[in-house]
């Protein structure tokens, strides 16, 4: 992957420059030996620094108690953690394509979310994970999107913050939460670290922050419930960025939240069209209400305009 391949790269580079320096005068051909090593790495560097990896991929390397040096990694460890990210990625991806995920049974899957084993991790112990669909074209798969919101998710989740983990986890579908737990617990039983490179992104999540973060999820519970009975003003409509805002009747109450993906572009035509009105309408909606609910706290209500049934 273009991260780990820049960085060996640029390791490769300072090594040669170091071995140039010491080259005497009296060894031109050694010299024009190395100088051409150094071209040629140069030449690599930048031509990856320009390349667009719009395919999906993302190197999770680990150390302490299952990890024997750069050598060997406990199996059953690797297997646990893979398939708990594994699960984090398709999840993710369902939940985007079509809303939230039933409490129970199969995950369904619109995109290939199967990621493989492309490469062991050169001089740690970890692996390259990497879409197994092939992607020619320039716009980032669906998979990138996912494998990104699943490292940002745990790196958020092991902060030193709690306001970071509290704004990511109005995002996840109670079942990428399950698959949440199973990853912190498999490295924090293990007492294993793990760092995360992914596109421009590389965090290093040490034993402590492993704790953090198993902490917070075991204590945080999510629910959902849709409700089709939901009448307010609808104050605001960005579909583009799947927005919304309404001011629910009765109470007189403001909610904002986000719109369900598979409707934002429908509605975003139907906007632009000039019979139609939506904006300051007065509507039957239907919504799902999350309630997230962390220990000794309130909870906390998160929502998602799922569909404008009728106006009132």
């Amino acid at each position: 992957m273009k991260p780990l391949e820049l960085e060996a790269l640029t390791a490769d580079r300072e090594s040669v420059k170091t071995m140039l320096a010491e080259i005497p005068d009296s060894d031109p051909v050694g010299r024009l030996s190395f100088e051409a090593r150094l071209a040629s790495i140069e030449e690599d560097i930048a031509r990856l620094e320009n390349f667009h990896e719009a395919t999906g991929s993302v190197a999770l390397m680990f150390a302490g108690a299952p990890v024997q040096g750069s050598r060997a990694i406990h199996a059953d460890f690797a297997a646990e953690v893979l398939k708990s990210f594994q699960d984090l990625v398709t999840k993710r991806i369902s939940s985007e394509d079509l809303g939230p995920l039933g409490s129970r049974g199969r995950v369904p899957e619109r995109t290939t979310s199967t990621l493989s084993i492309r490469d062991l991790v050169r001089g740690s112990m970890g692996f390259v994970l990497e879409e197994t669909a092939t992607n020619e074209s320039m716009i980032d798969t669906p998979v990138k999107k996912a494998i990104s919101d699943v490292a940002s998710v745990i790196t958020k989740a092991a902060a030193g913050s709690d306001e970071e983990f509290e704004s990511t986890v109005e995002t996840l579908d109670p079942r990428m939460l399950i698959s949440l737990r199973g990853f912190f617990r498999a490295l924090d039983e293990s007492n294993a670290s793990v760092r995360i490179v992914e596109n421009e992104r590389d965090e290093s999540l040490d034993t402590n922050a492993i704790r953090r973060a198993r902490t917070r999820v075991d204590a945080t519970e999510v629910k959902d419930t849709e409700a089709d009975d939901v009448i307010g003003e609808l104050l605001g409509l960005l579909p583009s960025a799947r927005r919304f805002e309404m001011k629910l009747v009765g109470t007189g109450n403001i909610i904002r939240g986000s719109v369900l993906p598979a409707l934002a572009m429908t509605w975003l035509e139907l906007i632009e069209s000039p019979d139609e009105r939506f904006v300051g309408q007065v509507w039957r909606a239907k919504m799902k209400i999350r309630e997230v609910t962390e220990r000794n706290r309130p909870p906390r209500y998160v929502y998602t305009l799922q569909g404008l049934i009728e106006r009132r």
